[in-house]
């Protein structure tokens, strides 16, 4: 009978486990896709940093 008891305790213990894989796993979907979207803003910040850089700058002309 303890047997019995200690087989249905560690299936238990694999299904917690599994469900725990699960959201882990969709967790780090929504992180990895949140990390694209930032590369992509932080590749336009780049982008307009380095044109920013190569205009000409205006100057005041003397009164």
């Amino acid at each position: 009978m303890s047997t019995i008891k200690d087989a249905i305790s560690a299936m238990k213990k694999v299904l917690l486990m599994v469900d725990k894989v699960d959201r882990a796993g969709k967790v780090l979907t929504e992180i990895s896709s949140e990390l694209r979207d930032h590369d992509r803003r932080l590749i336009r910040l780049e982008t307009m940093a380095e044109i920013a850089k190569n205009q000409p700058r205006l100057t005041a002309e003397p009164k």
